[in-house]
């Protein structure tokens, strides 16, 4: 049975920067794994489903993509352990799988399909000024669940209030963003919460963002509306 992690709460850097929809979770040894980083990044580049279960099975890494610009950025904390009875109160979606991390070097980076800056950050280089665009957090080697967790302020929770009319016109489901605000009105500050606690059993396999082949499909809570 995996050793309980005591429990840390450490925020993305004020400063990283992801100009695009794409983010890659994976460790400084890639799992551990044969891959460099410039196979890797070939491997997520084709946005086959099959290569990317691969890699996801045996997790070397989790590539994530969202509906936006920054979806992470300036909001975002990582908790090695157990959320807080808040933190496991008020979370509205969540997407979960795993990650080994045999290095104990917990990776998040922008992108993940330039090889030479995955190759520079795995390396344990320190980020360049004014462009951090990836962050490495020391945790004990192992295997985790890792659980992402979205809360009222997030790119995921906002952009699923939004909805079209029968006339094709963009309008905001008020009725379900009040229930929100009552029932699950979020953190201060925080929009996504990166949870990583030892594996004990697999999750379920999380669904692809369909013609993408990255992981972007959250599960939401249902609300009783």
């Amino acid at each position: 049975m995996p050793e309980p992690l005591t429990r840390q709460l450490i925020p993305l850097a004020e400063d990283f920067f992801c100009d695009g929809h794409y983010y890659l979770l994976t460790s400084g040894s890639l799992g551990g794994s044969e891959f460099t980083a410039e196979k890797l990044s070939n491997a997520l580049g084709q946005a086959d489903e099959q290569v990317v279960k691969n890699l996801l099975m045996r997790g070397i890494c989790i590539p994530l993509f969202f509906d936006g610009d920054c979806a992470l950025d300036g909001h975002t904390v990582v908790v090695l352990g157990d959320l807080s009875e808040q933190e496991e109160h008020v979370w509205i979606a969540k997407l979960s799988w795993k990650l080994a991390i045999p290095c104990g070097k917990f990776v998040i980076h922008c992108g993940g399909g330039d090889a030479d800056e995955l190759a520079y950050a795995i390396a344990g280089n320190p980020p360049e000024p004014n462009y951090r665009i990836f962050q490495i957090i020391d945790v004990p080697p192992g295997e985790y669940s890792v659980e992402i967790y979205a809360y009222l302020s997030s790119m995921t929770v906002q952009l699923s209030l939004e909805e079209y009319d029968n006339h094709w016109n963009l309008k905001e489901n008020t009725v379900l963003k009040e229930w929100y605000q009552l029932h699950r009105p979020g953190l201060v500050g925080i929009g996504y919460i990166i949870q990583l606690t030892p594996l004990k059993t697999e999750p379920p396999f999380p669904e692809f963002v369909p013609e993408i082949g990255w992981l972007g499909k959250f599960e939401f809570r249902q609300a009783e509306l």
